[in-house]
């Protein structure tokens, strides 16, 4: 964590080269989504969904490819309109999250709720109070979606430190805490693994050799991990930050 620098100049900083070209929808996206989205949330066109944080769309056109009834995107860059000006089943919302989720969305719930690659991001009070947030937002029997970088996988560790502006390392252990801390139960975690099922194999493979081989190894050996929550009931969870 690079603590002299601020939320604002790291903000600044990262959206100063971030790519914001739009990203063509391929059949590896249905898969790919099919698989860490639809199966694992058990989620069907029926159903409403809110992405946060969701750069140049391409969860998006997954959504609408499928036809879910309700799509909406949220994400802090306003320079981002251009490469999400083709999505015609979404709404759109690019500002500060916490000034869409309270005014622009107001009242309106979800049943599910998307964060792909956003909460390493940001500092843990700032996600607490989101995570927080967002169940205001979701339906009594919805389900809320994390993917982060899994800095307990020594894979996850390149992904996390490759950029000044990832700040909060989590991991399977940190996510379970994330959501005793802010009113969710953690249902589980899961590897994101390549979308190719001779590489999954290898992958597998590799991971259980290495495995056998240490007294101590990760949970989750793959970069990326996928979380999936549901709201606690009966909360205390304010006690926290």
């Amino acid at each position: 964590m690079i603590n002299n620098i601020s939320d604002d100049e790291r903000a600044k900083f990262y959206k100063s080269h971030r790519n914001r070209s739009s990203t063509t929808y391929k059949k590896k996206h249905l898969t790919q989504y099919n698989r860490e989205f639809s199966d694992l949330t058990h989620a069907s066109s029926t159903m409403s969904v809110l992405e946060v944080g969701c750069g140049t769309g391409i969860f998006l056109r997954y959504l609408e490819a499928c036809q879910y009834r309700e799509i909406v995107g949220v994400d802090i860059d306003k320079n981002l309109a251009a490469a999400l000006e083709d999505l015609k089943q979404s709404e759109i919302y690019l500002d500060d999250v916490t000034k869409i989720l309270k005014n622009e969305l107001g009242d309106r719930r979800f049943d599910r709720i998307v964060l792909h690659d956003v909460a390493e991001h940001l500092e843990l009070p700032v996600l607490i109070n989101l995570m927080k947030l967002l169940r205001s937002h979701i339906n009594d029997d919805g389900i809320l979606l994390l993917r982060v970088p899994n800095v307990e996988s020594p894979w996850g560790l390149r992904m996390f430190f490759g950029s000044f502006d990832h700040v909060t390392p989590l991991g399977p252990g940190r996510m379970f805490e994330l959501g005793i801390m802010t009113g969710w139960s953690c249902d589980g975690c899961y590897p994101q693994e390549p979308n190719r099922l001779l590489r999954r194999l290898k992958e597998r493979l590799f991971n259980k050799t290495i495995g056998a081989l240490l007294s101590y190894h990760p949970e989750i050996w793959t970069a990326n991990l996928l979380a999936v929550y549901k709201v606690q009931e009966n909360t205390e969870s304010d006690i926290f930050l």
